[in-house]
């Protein structure tokens, strides 16, 4: 089962906190690699924290980006590249000890781009669908 993106990201709180990720370059930092575009889809519709063994499941069938890796592939990638990158934007709480992580609330510009991106991204997989 292949997990698409979805442009509801109504369980995705807005941080009114403008000192978070205030740069373009940082949205795009964020937002670059499909892995961490499929994080932040599959948190925003998680209303608590999610294994780390879930998440890795629903990242490796996300339809995003152009990776097919299994979850096993996908886990320790999260554990050193992507879930570090997104903690160290403040956009994830990374319980290590736990294995959980957690969506935090979004900067309103990020979640505006994420919302763009999700959108884009549905739409290029009901193209490839329809062709």
């Amino acid at each position: 089962m292949t997990m698409k993106p979805s442009n509801n990201l109504n369980h995705c709180k807005t941080s009114n906190n403008r000192n978070e990720i205030v740069s373009i370059e940082d949205i795009f930092d964020v937002l670059t690699a499909p892995e961490r575009r499929a994080v932040l889809y599959a948190l925003c519709n998680q209303s608590k924290p999610i294994d780390v063994d879930e998440l890795s499941r629903k990242v490796a069938s996300a339809d995003v980006g152009n990776t097919r890796n299994s979850p096993e592939q996908i886990k320790p990638i999260l554990h050193h590249v992507h879930l570090p990158k997104l903690e160290q934007f403040s956009l994830v709480e990374y319980d290590r000890d736990l294995g959980t992580v957690e969506i935090k609330r979004l900067p309103r510009r990020l979640k505006r781009y994420l919302q763009f991106t999700a959108a884009d991204e549905m739409e290029a997989c009901l193209e490839d669908v329809t062709a």
